[in-house]
């Protein structure tokens, strides 16, 4: 069951190993951020270009981001409810609270469904799905209202602007265009196709090799309090995926990959917030390992559900 998901657990150990063993001396912190830099910059925005410029068109496709922010508007007023209240009973404080609802309520469509999907169904065309999420629902949501809620429970409020980081992100625009691409009928000439495919192939070993590097577990007095963060989820999300996506008509493939994608673990991109916003990024990192480890292997029981 697990074959075809055993390469994304050996990259995600090379990040843990090389965030203990720091070769070069280089700090990770460093290293994370010039590979960051690259897989939004360039690499992502290959990888969009070269599966939807590969694929069939396929309007049904845009009722993936639709699941996408239904799941995640369920997920926020869970985690609101559930850590809210675990914070006025007093057992966790609101920095930890932030943090939870922060690494519960949005998904990293990118760094993890994307190659847990691609292993599990081999077909290109199925990475659309997580794509779409991420890049339509899931970034927009976090980086506007994600940004101003969790910035309530730091002691410092969001800067101006920050609702609309999204817009500046290249991956974003490239699934906008590659999209109206797809859906003409236009095709790339095959030497600059061959150059973007590529470029593209190398996107997702450093997404999650960037995921590995974020583990941490240093901390075992943070896991009682990140179990409830990892049901609501992996369970959670998994189920508001398959009811949302199963209202909106989505079936087969395209069901199965839209509840694996809504399962999918914590942001990365949340340790920076974390830190920007003066939430507990340790809990934070916390949560995002369990739940990395936990989703990679539940992915295949949800492809066999669904």
């Amino acid at each position: 069951m697990y074959e075809r998901l055993v390469p994304i657990f050996l990259i995600l150990l090379a990040g843990v190993v090389w965030k203990r063993l720091q070769p070069g001396g280089i700090p990770v912190a460093d290293i994370r951020g010039a590979l960051n830099s690259l897989v939004i910059n360039l690499l992502a925005p290959a990888l969009i270009l070269n599966v939807f410029l590969t694929s069939s068109p396929d309007l049904t496709l845009l009722k993936v981001p639709l699941a996408g922010v239904v799941v995640i508007v369920a997920g926020m007023v869970a985690c609101l409810l559930l850590f809210g209240a675990m914070e006025k009973l007093g057992w966790i404080t609101r920095p930890q609270a932030g943090a939870l609802i922060l690494a519960t309520a949005f998904g990293n469509g990118l760094g993890a469904a994307v190659p847990v999907i691609e292993g599990l169904y081999g077909a290109a065309e199925s990475i659309r799905v997580p794509m779409l999420y991420d890049l339509l629902a899931t970034i927009p949501i976090v980086w506007s209202v994600g940004v101003m809620l969790v910035a309530r429970y730091g002691s410092e409020g969001p800067p101006a602007g920050m609702g609309l980081v999204f817009l500046k992100l290249p991956p974003f625009w490239t699934l906008l265009v590659a999209i109206g691409l797809n859906l003409s009928g236009v095709t790339l000439p095959e030497s600059v196709g061959s150059a973007v495919a590529s470029l593209g192939m190398a996107a997702v070993p450093l997404l999650l090799f960037l995921v590995g590097t974020t583990f941490d577990l240093s901390n075992p007095r943070l896991l009682l309090i990140a179990l409830p963060a990892l049901v609501v989820k992996l369970v959670g999300g998994a189920a508001a995926g398959y009811f949302a996506a199963s209202a909106l008509g989505l079936e087969g493939e395209l069901l199965g990959a839209t509840v694996i994608t809504a399962a999918a673990p914590s942001i990365a991109v949340g340790i920076a917030l974390s830190e920007r916003f003066k939430l507990d990024s340790a809990l934070f990192s916390t949560v995002m390992t369990l739940t990395t480890v936990g989703y990679v292997l539940i992915a295949p029981y949800l492809q066999q559900a669904f």
